[in-house]
């Protein structure tokens, strides 16, 4: 490969996209995957799409572009800017957090604001934090100062630059779901010459229902659609194996199977996967998945639909951990069952 996953995926974590905003997530993707596909494209609702045309089945790989974030709703007379939450967010990981803005001049930096322990009154119970405990400080002066730096609707991240905890294992926010992305485009880069005809999306707004999912698989109406997105790792401690199922990092990439999957896309993806000796690992999901997969399957007329996930501590954090092993062998599996299944 040109690019290895790590220095795409590096790339893809960079760059800001809360759902409703992915805009620069998706326009990086276009950019990326473009050398390697006969065609890009974006539809209205802000999924990326790029054709790789071929004579066999048509089969389309989502990854979801938009990750959670925050939105301001409301400025007080002292400057202070209120929230709320887009997707998914722990908010008792907040307080303390520096974020970033996308303001009405460009970013904005703030941090979250809470009353400190010490003035905190010790004989109240513990709570759970809601969003207005919480506010953004943006050293405004007062409200009118405020109001020329951000307005209401604009939406913020939490400023988390990524790390390598080791030569594998990535640390960052917005894993969920980069890691899919960066798969996409080094399948579509190794891909080569086959007859499927492929879809590589960048799909907006899977943290607030699929939205971009539903969209995409009507419009492209395909025989196969498989979702890549992350899924709970549970080798770290307070996880339960009996509860959860066991899913480990670096131990490959994750096989679905459940009522949103179809029977015969896990059972290929089953089988490509112990042919061609690529590390894989399987999980339960009996009801339905909080994935794309769900949305591909029920979208128009429907779809057959397959999970592909990759292991993740941490989940919804601003450090979420994944093994970059684990996409590597994602990428294969994905590689060898265009090659076996879709002529």
């Amino acid at each position: 490969m040109a690019n290895t996953i790590k220095d795409i995926l590096l790339d893809l974590l960079k760059t800001v996209g809360p759902s409703g905003s992915e805009e620069r997530v998706i326009n990086l993707f276009g950019q990326s995957i473009a050398p390697y596909v006969t065609e890009v494209k974006t539809d209205v609702t802000g999924n990326c799409i790029a054709h790789k045309t071929g004579s066999g089945s048509k089969v389309m790989l989502v990854a979801h572009a938009d990750e959670v974030g925050l939105m301001i709703h409301y400025i007080d007379e002292r400057g202070f800017l209120y929230f709320k939450e887009i997707g998914g967010v722990d908010t008792s990981l907040l307080p303390g957090q520096k974020i970033s803005i996308e303001g009405i001049n460009g970013s904005v930096i703030g941090v979250i604001g809470k009353k400190p322990i010490h003035l905190q009154d010790k004989t109240d119970s513990p709570r759970t934090i809601n969003p207005e405990d919480l506010w953004i400080d943006i050293g405004a002066k007062d409200k009118k100062d405020a109001e020329q730096k951000v307005h209401i609707g604009q939406v913020a991240t939490i400023i988390s630059e990524p790390v390598l905890l080791s030569d594998k294992i990535v640390a960052s926010k917005s894993l969920d779901d980069r890691i899919g992305l960066a798969i996409l485009i080094a399948v579509a880069e190794k891909l080569g010459q086959t007859n499927a005809d492929v879809y590589f999306v960048a799909s907006a707004q899977e943290e607030l229902g699929s939205v971009g999912a539903q969209t995409v698989t009507e419009r492209i109406l395909p025989d196969v659609g498989i979702a890549i997105d992350v899924t709970h790792a549970t080798d770290y401690p307070t996880m339960s194996v009996v509860k959860d199922g066991d899913i480990k990092l670096g131990a490959g990439v994750v096989i679905a199977v459940g009522p949103n999957m179809h029977k015969s896309v896990s059972d290929k993806l089953l089988n490509v996967a112990r042919k061609s000796n690529i590390p894989y690992q399987m999980e339960a999901l009996p009801k339905r998945t909080g994935t794309d997969a769900r949305a591909i399957q029920v979208a128009g007329t429907g779809a057959a639909a397959g999970l592909l996930s990759i292991p993740c501590r941490y989940m919804h954090t601003p450090n979420e951990v994944v093994s970059i092993a684990d996409a590597e062998s994602a990428v294969h599996l994905i590689i060898e069952y265009l090659r076996l299944y879709n002529n």
